[in-house]
């Protein structure tokens, strides 16, 4: 069976409920900038695609991956991504809609810059997006000093790392 990706708003409770749950691990302290989650703010009533795509993955019937982006529309860069994997153990086929999502944002919706940050004291995640800029495509953009708030009251540093359309558009070419 395959996945399918969704809009985020068709399935909006049960989203809302995971996100909470998640939002508790302390695993996922980092993944709230403001330290908090509130649903009616992130999480689109309505299909509104302008400044913020919410989207999740759905594999069996459940939700295993949350894909949320906030768009400077006019620019045509997203200044803000956010992933996160509900369920680790279907991390591939997450990691499968995660590139597909890719190229939906880049190639269907023409997306010239993405932007995203994480924590320093975020071990996990920086490993992760350092391999990933070095193995796929993106660069470090910057640093901020006390840019992030976990829920446990704890500052951190922050990376802006970013990825452009070309450089995302090089990567697709020569992997095939």
């Amino acid at each position: 069976m395959s996945y399918s990706i969704e809009p985020a708003y068709l399935v909006r409770n049960e989203l809302v409920r995971l996100l909470m749950k998640a939002g508790t691990d302390p695993v996922n302290q980092w993944f709230f900038t403001d330290n908090a989650f509130v649903a009616e703010q992130m999480i689109e009533f309505q299909p509104n695609t302008w400044k913020n795509e919410d989207f999740v993955v759905i594999f069996e019937k459940k939700i295993i991956a949350y894909f949320s982006t906030q768009w400077s529309r006019p620019l045509q860069i997203i200044t803000g991504f956010r992933v996160i994997f509900l369920n680790k153990a279907k991390s591939m086929e997450c990691i499968k809609a995660l590139f597909d999502y890719f190229d939906y944002i880049f190639i269907s919706r023409g997306c010239l810059v993405l932007n995203w940050l994480v924590a320093t004291k975020n071990f996990h995640a920086c490993r992760i997006y350092e391999h990933f800029v070095k193995k796929y495509f993106g660069h470090i953009a910057g640093h901020r000093t006390r840019g992030q708030l976990s829920y446990t009251g704890e500052v951190s540093d922050v990376i802006l790392y970013e990825a452009t359309r070309e450089e995302y558009i090089v990567w697709k070419t020569n992997k095939k």
